[in-house]
This record gives C-alpha cells, sequence and structure tokens, in this order.
C-alpha cells in the first residue's frame, strides 16, 4: 500500500514532553508539518489505553502514523524520522557514532526521569546533582576531543539526531539541578545553540510545545514551574 503522501505525519503522545519531544524536536528543526494528539491521562486511564493496545505490542506511547504506517518505541521513531529528514549519519561509521551519543543522552534521560518518578526525589536530589556533576564532566571532555565542532556532536555544520536527544537530556536536567549544566561551558554553549535554531527557536518559545516534561502524577516535573522554559 503507496503512503498518502498529503496526509501529515502523526505523533500520538501524552500532554508532556517525555519521550515523544526528540521527535517532535526534529520535525520542527526540518519545518515538516504533522499532527501532534495529545491524549489526556483521563481518557488513557478510560479506555484510551485498550484503543492503543490493538496497534502495538504492549499498549505503549508514543505511536507515530506515517499514512498507513504505524511505529511504536521511541528510540524506532525517533531513527526512523532522523533516517526520513536527513537528520542521520550518511555512512555506517556515521551512523554508528550517531547511536552511541543518542545512547549516552538515552542514559541521561532514564536516570533523570526514573528520579522524576522517585517517592524519595528530595532526599535523593542532592546525591543525584553530584553523581550528575562527575557524569558532565566526563561528557564534555569526550565531547571537546570527539566533536565535529562547537555545536555538533557528529558532523560539521549539521544538526542529527544525536544532536537533538543530547541538547533535550541537558535541557530536561536544568531544572532538576539548577545552574548545573551552566558549569559545563562547552556542553552549555552546544545545548542553547541548538535550541536557537531556526525552527527550533520558534517552537521552543511557543504555546504549541508542552509545558511540562512528564504528566501530573510524577513527583517532579509534572508542573510548569518544574520544567525549563525557554521565554528569552
Amino acid at each position: 500500500m503507496e503512503k498518502d503522501t498529503n496526509k501529515p505525519l502523526k505523533l500520538i503522545y501524552f500532554d508532556a514532553r517525555g519521550r515523544a519531544e526528540p521527535v517532535r524536536l526534529m520535525l520542527e528543526l526540518r519545518g515538516v508539518p504533522y499532527e501532534y494528539e495529545a491524549m489526556p491521562l483521563g481518557v488513557w486511564m478510560q479506555g484510551g489505553k485498550e484503543r492503543i493496545q490493538e496497534r502495538t505490542p504492549f499498549g505503549q506511547l508514543p505511536i507515530l502514523e506515517d499514512g498507513p504506517f504505524v511505529l511504536c518505541q521511541s528510540r524506532a521513531i525517533s531513527v526512523y524520522i532522523a533516517r526520513k529528514l536527513n537528520l542521520y549519519g550518511e555512512t555506517i561509521e556515521e551512523s554508528a557514532r550517531v547511536d552511541e551519543v543518542y545512547d549516552t543522552a538515552s542514559e541521561l534521560m532514564m536516570e533523570l526521569a526514573i528520579l522524576h518518578w522517585d517517592k524519595e526525589f528530595h532526599a535523593k536530589r542532592a546525591e543525584h546533582r553530584e553523581a550528575s556533576r562527575s557524569k558532565l564532566d566526563r561528557l564534555q571532555t569526550y565531547f571537546t576531543r570527539a566533536r565535529a565542532d562547537a555545536e555538533h556532536w557528529v558532523l560539521p555544520g549539521r544538526y542529527t539526531l544525536a544532536d537533538v536527544m543530547m541538547a533535550f537530556a541537558l535541557e530536561t536536567m536544568m531544572p532538576i539541578h539548577p545552574g548545573l549544566v551552566e558549569e559545563f561551558t562547552e556542553l552549555h554553549r552546544f545545548m542553547t545553540a541548538f535550541y536557537a535554531s531556526s525552527g527550533v527557536r520558534e517552537y521552543v518559545r511557543s504555546e504549541r510545545r508542552p509545558r511540562t516534561w512528564t504528566i501530573s502524577m510524577a513527583t517532579f516535573a509534572g508542573v510548569p514551574e518544574e520544567t525549563h522554559q525557554w521565554t528569552d
């Protein structure tokens, strides 16, 4: 079956950034039209999950619809969109480096997500900050040694999925550990340059971007004041 080229991509997730945000950032970066279905938590709890279970292995979000093609799993969706929008490597080595940086950022993100939902969040926050400082120190050392240029991880003058995911991971850390990312000037410069890039800048400062990192049930980052907002 051929894809309906007149039908925009559709991304289904909650009204939060979470696992869907790297995909949205790539679409906005490239100026690709898409539809975003923000599923209310109440709808999800009262029948929405069952509807999704009919289309995915475990009934999870996000889901991407590209015409008749339906895809779940956030990493699979991110790689699919990156390849579709020329935000991946052109060689096997470049693609492997994109994957390496993506997975590194994913590890940071997963640790943050776990802490966001931890009932002992406030007791563990300080310890997590120091552990994160050590990781950012090592990450900046690696970045300055292996980067393509001061604002790109893999390809000079060109953004890839690696940049998108790493910028999002660093942004996610900012409200949970205020001032920490700013200590690492090379990483901070990279992140702010990405969020100032054409397409991304307009999106992250618009009302279209979800105001929270996760849903309201979380211990942290489920309200706007606990989620970083770009305003300048």
